[in-house]
């Protein structure tokens, strides 16, 4: 499969580099588009960014002039992980802060898989509005919430229970009719 990875501001940057760790292990195609605030957060949280491989592109966040700002360029899927409120907020209102945003927007018009993998908590009655626009619009909102009843026994368990779900949602019907 071909697919979009986003990663914005929000805690969690290990979800977006563990999840890529999985998708290339799989052999998917991946287009990798990282915040401003995703890499802030990841200095913070102590996470090296990726570096290109054969299966991984990875694209400046300000450039529009991509692939995957283009629906004419077919992409299986869209993943952001961690999602934040604010691009939560940006991609329910059609606005363009960067080109994750944009990526999201062509998933949504193209009737493509889009997963936003919720990071933030709580939960304000402005993020479940978004959470209901971008549902009603075809996207997937997965809150970022590991499942216990699994007993993990690390950090990277606890990880991978939620992780596992997202693969498990990509994997299932990448795109709809």
């Amino acid at each position: 499969m071909r697919i979009i990875l986003g990663m914005t501001g929000a805690s969690g940057t290990v979800y977006g580099i563990r999840l890529l760790e999985l998708l290339l292990k799989k052999g998917h195609e991946i287009h990798l588009v990282m915040s401003p605030a995703w890499q802030q957060s990841a200095v913070h949280e102590g996470v090296s960014p990726p570096q290109p491989n054969p299966l991984l592109t990875i694209y400046d966040p300000a450039d529009y002039n991509v692939p995957i700002a283009s629906g004419s360029s077919n992409f299986d899927a869209m993943v952001i992980a961690p999602c934040s409120g604010s691009s939560l907020g940006c991609i329910a209102s059609g606005i363009n802060q960067h080109l994750i945003h944009r990526a999201a927007e062509v998933q949504l018009k193209e009737r493509r898989r889009l997963i936003l993998l919720f990071r933030e908590s709580p939960l304000s009655l402005i993020h479940i509005q978004n959470m209901e626009r971008i549902t009603l619009a075809g996207g997937i909102i997965q809150v970022a919430v590991p499942h216990f009843y699994t007993a993990p026994q690390t950090l990277q368990d606890m990880v991978d229970t939620v992780l596992t779900r997202t693969v498990q949602l990509l994997d299932g019907n990448a795109t709809r009719t």
